[in-house]
């Protein structure tokens, strides 16, 4: 098939939506399909992944507008006519978009409607746009009123990356969705989860976005709480954002500059490096769809202290090395970590991390797209 992601970001920004869609999109050429990426970006022009091998993806890089939050910009005027060209133009069979309030989730909605195309979006929020702003939380429920049901509702199937995430699709569009989770990349027989990995339960990782809302304070209050007791211990923090210049002084305010690595934005090679055999500690509080790096630090061999998450509640009823704090806060965060370091427990088993690798995940999207794009034919 002909697949077009139409999509805000994707590598080498980094972010749980990024890394699922490049993800995706090279799986899908591994197993023969032909795929397109349109996004945003200050470098534009065509490139390919050289990654991908003889079947690369393609990838088109429109120019990008008033970037806000390092997180979502705005394509320019005539966007939506140059795509629906584009994706005539290359025969598309199915356009894929993600996200219900990213401005290209709606071009690439107009686009596939213009052109007939059948549309498969995949929504990664649980919840409305979590935030201590006011400003910021009543314009991104505007958008989800107005232009995230419209994206929902003209999409042929709606994709979920946990049921917290298709029960949130259902209360604001009244769509049912179909679960599609994360995943994580094949690993071979004595890769990272395979018994003698390195295991590390006293060395404790943050990562996600250094924002409101991700938790990095609770987890530096429980490094500190923590030390007393494990002087062996050490800490990370991978990602960037602006809180940075919050959590250096924090840092140095707790005393903890001599135990504790402040990163910064790292390659997702170097994220699984640090997550091997670790305790990746999870204390997000912002409408999470489901976390990659939950997944790899189970997928790695370590464990995985969090507040309730989708992520961390479905690994945890498969079976996965996960603790659940019983409130979000540092105080049962801290109990927490303090109860796994007692007992750091097991690696994860070969056949639960066999369930959540890409090669699966692909297949199970390529059967979508063949029934959409059947039905609208």
């Amino acid at each position: 098939m002909r697949i077009a992601f139409v999509v805000n970001n994707y590598p080498p920004r980094t972010g749980g939506v990024e890394l699922h869609v490049h993800a995706l999109a090279s799986e899908l050429t591994r197993q023969g399909h032909k795929v397109l990426v349109v996004t945003l970006g200050p470098e534009t022009g065509w490139s390919h992944d050289a990654g991908a091998g003889t079947n690369p993806v393609e990838i088109l890089t429109l120019p990008e507008h008033f970037r806000v939050a390092d997180i979502l910009g705005f394509p320019s005027l005539g966007t939506r006519r140059h795509l629906t060209h584009l994706l005539k133009e290359r025969g598309i069979d199915v356009v894929s978009v993600h996200t219900r309030f990213f401005p290209m989730s709606y071009i690439g909605m107009r686009a596939a409607r213009a052109t007939k195309l059948p549309l498969v979006h995949t929504e990664h929020g649980s919840d409305h746009v979590a935030s201590d702003s006011a400003i910021i939380r009543f314009a991104s429920r505007m958008v989800d009123f107005t232009l995230g049901r419209k994206v929902l509702r003209s999409a042929d199937r709606v994709l979920g990356v946990s049921e917290n995430v298709t029960a949130f699709t259902h209360r604001l569009a009244g769509v049912d969705g179909e679960v599609f989770y994360n995943a994580v990349d094949a690993i071979p027989a004595g890769g990272a989860a395979d018994p003698g990995s390195a295991s590390r339960p006293t060395h404790l990782v943050f990562a996600g976005r250094l924002v409101a809302g991700k938790g990095w304070r609770d987890f530096l209050e429980v490094v500190a709480a923590t030390r007393a007791d494990h002087p062996e211990l050490t800490a990370e923090i991978l990602g960037d954002g602006a809180d940075m210049d919050q959590v250096l002084a924090q840092i140095n305010s707790l005393g903890l500059s001599d135990i504790v690595s402040v990163r910064g934005r790292v390659s997702q090679t170097e994220v699984l490096q640090a997550l091997r055999g670790a305790t990746l500690v999870n204390p997000s509080t912002l409408a999470e769809g489901f976390q990659n790096t939950v997944l790899e630090a189970i997928v790695g061999g370590g464990r995985v202290v969090s507040y309730s998450v989708p992520s961390a509640e479905v690994l945890l009823k498969q079976g996965a090395n996960v603790t659940i704090t019983e409130q979000k806060d540092a105080a049962s965060l801290t109990a927490a970590v303090a109860k796994v370091l007692r007992d750091p427990g097991e690696h994860a088993s070969r056949d639960l991390i066999d369930r959540w690798t890409w090669p699966a995940r692909a297949t199970q999207f390529a059967e979508v797209c063949a029934a959409v794009a059947d039905h609208k034919n």
